[in-house]
């Protein structure tokens, strides 16, 4: 478990942030690139092995028809072990002319482990979108569901949300 305790970025931060809505490449899913802002590895809550708790900060853009909106996010993560449920979880991201707020209102990861060290990882939930204003006003109060996974250097992700 020690390997799992080091490996900041990477299991507290990537998958985070999950529900952004806009940003859509086909006309209801949306893909982000994300990286974690800050160094946030996971502290050990001392009642039994592996259970930690992490707290992610990550920024985004979007893709596809949203290009230029860019995103922040935080979310709380519970680890047991290598799986972590998401505790809370909320973003905003903004371009000119539009905002829109989400809450996340479930999510889990897993991270992937080769010889005890983290070799991928992979995640998933749902959120509604609380706020939505110009481009994305008609987004408000809709649900949305996400997966995501780590790409390239362990501080990088990226996000893929649907509209329910």
């Amino acid at each position: 478990m020690q390997n799992l305790v080091g490996i900041g970025g990477l299991a507290a931060a990537v998958f985070a942030f999950a529900g952004f809505a806009p940003g859509a490449i086909a006309q209801n899913v949306r893909v982000f690139t994300c990286q974690t802002v800050g160094n946030d590895p996971p502290e050990a809550l001392g009642d039994r092995e592996a259970h930690m708790l992490s707290v992610h900060q990550g920024s985004c853009r979007a893709d596809g028809a949203y290009a230029g909106g860019v995103s922040t996010e935080e979310i709380i993560w519970e680890w047991d072990g290598p799986k972590a449920i998401e505790l809370s979880g909320s973003g905003i991201i903004r371009k000119p002319g539009s905002t829109l707020a989400w809450k996340d209102t479930e999510g889990n990861l897993a991270l992937s482990m080769t010889d005890g060290k983290v070799t991928g990882c992979a995640s998933s939930g749902r959120g509604v979108n609380t706020l939505a204003t110009g481009d994305w006003a008609k987004l408000a109060g809709k649900g949305y569901t996400w997966t995501a996974k780590c790409v390239g250097p362990s501080s990088q992700y990226t996000v893929e949300a649907k509209d329910e």
